[in-house]
C-alpha cells in the first residue's frame, strides 16, 4: 500500500483513483487506497529523449508528455499513471500549478490510457446528458454554470472523458469544480471574494459546484459551440463524416498525439462516438453570449427531438 506520508492527498476524478504528494485545487477528496495515478513533486527533464511530436510548450511520444510553463512548472506525464511536477518558482501557489495538472497534464495522461477526452463540459439537464464542446473561449463553462443555476447537474467541466464500457457512450464524472472567468461570475451573480484564483495574472476562478453527479452519464447529445457574424441563433444537426471531423477537432489536446502511436486508438474511439451519438452545431452571434436565450433554445430543441418534431 502506498505510503500515507508520501501521498497525503487522495482524490477521484475521471473514474480514476489519484494519490498525490501535494494538494490539487479543484479535485474532490476520496478514500483511495490503491492508485490508478500518482502525482509527485520532483525533477523533470528539460526535454524528452525521443520526442516524435512537439509544440512551443510541449514534447510527446506514445508513453511520455512533457509540458513546460515558463515561471510556473514543468510537468512530466508518463505511462498513463504518473505526473511529476517540478516547480520553477517557489512563490507559485498550488492553485496556479493545479490548473495545468487538471488541464493539459491530465489530458495527456487520459490519451496515454487510451481514453477519449473531449474538449467539452457536460451537464444533465431536463433528463438529458448534454455535452458542450468548443474551442477555448467558446463559452462551455459559462453555459454549464448557467444551466446549473437553472437546475442542471455538473458531470465534467472542460474535459469530458467518454467511456465505452457500457451499452452506450457515457461521460465519466470529473470533479465538482468549474473554472470560470470573472465576467461570467458577475453575469451569474456570484462574488469572487471567497473563490480561489486560477492564476495570479488571470481573472479566472475555481467555482465549487454542489450539484455534481458522481455517476457515469450516458450521452444524449453533443453540441458544438460556435459563433458567426449573423444575429440569429442557429441549431443544425450534423451528419455523416462531418460528425467525426468535429469530434476530432474538439478532442482535448489532440495536437499532442499525432505520430505518437495514439492516433489509431483516437480514430477508433472518435468514429465509434460519431456513430452512436447525435451531434448538433449551436451557433450564436459574435459578441452576444446570451445564456438565457441559448438555454431557452436548447430546451425547445430537446423537447422537439423527444417528441419527434423537427
Amino acid at each position: 500500500m502506498p505510503d500515507q506520508h508520501t501521498y497525503p492527498y487522495r482524490y477521484r476524478a475521471f473514474s480514476l483513483n489519484i494519490m498525490s504528494g501535494f494538494p490539487v485545487t479543484g479535485l474532490e477528496p476520496a478514500p483511495v487506497t490503491l492508485p490508478d495515478v500518482t502525482l509527485v513533486e520532483g525533477k523533470v527533464p528539460e526535454a524528452l529523449d525521443h520526442p516524435v511530436n512537439s509544440g512551443v510548450l510541449y514534447e510527446s511520444n506514445e508513453h511520455e508528455f512533457l509540458l513546460r510553463v515558463e515561471q510556473v512548472a514543468r510537468y512530466h506525464v508518463r505511462n498513463g499513471n504518473e505526473i511529476v511536477v517540478e516547480r520553477l518558482e517557489n512563490r507559485k501557489t498550488w492553485n496556479e500549478i493545479s490548473a495545468f495538472i487538471t488541464g493539459t497534464a491530465f489530458g495527456a495522461l487520459l490519451h496515454q490510457r487510451r481514453l477519449l477526452p473531449l474538449h467539452a463540459s457536460t451537464v444533465q439537464f431536463k433528463g438529458q446528458c448534454l455535452v458542450f464542446a468548443g474551442i477555448s473561449g467558446a463559452g462551455k463553462s459559462t453555459l454549464a454554470a448557467s444551466l446549473i443555476k437553472q437546475g442542471a447537474t455538473l458531470v465534467a467541466d472542460d474535459i469530458s472523458v467518454v467511456d465505452f464500457t457500457g451499452e452506450e457512450p457515457a461521460v465519466c464524472p470529473a470533479f465538482p469544480t468549474i473554472r470560470i472567468w470573472e465576467d461570467s461570475l458577475k453575469h451569474l451573480g456570484v462574488s469572487t471574494g471567497k473563490l480561489d484564483q486560477v492564476r495570479d495574472e488571470l481573472k479566472k476562478y475555481y467555482l465549487p459546484v454542489t450539484q455534481f453527479s458522481r455517476e457515469h452519464a450516458v450521452i444524449d447529445r453533443i453540441f458544438i459551440l460556435h459563433s458567426h457574424n449573423k444575429p440569429e441563433l442557429e441549431l443544425k444537426e450534423i451528419t455523416g463524416v462531418d460528425k467525426f471531423r468535429l469530434l476530432k477537432k474538439h478532442t482535448y489536446l489532440f495536437r499532442g498525439i499525432p505520430k505518437t502511436g495514439l492516433e489509431q486508438n483516437h480514430f477508433v474511439l472518435a468514429n465509434k462516438l460519431a456513430n452512436r451519438v447525435p451531434v448538433t452545431m449551436l451557433t450564436r452571434s459574435n459578441g452576444d453570449f446570451n445564456t438565457g436565450r441559448i438555454i431557452t433554445a436548447l430546451a425547445d430543441y430537446i423537447d422537439n427531438r423527444q417528441h419527434g418534431r423537427s
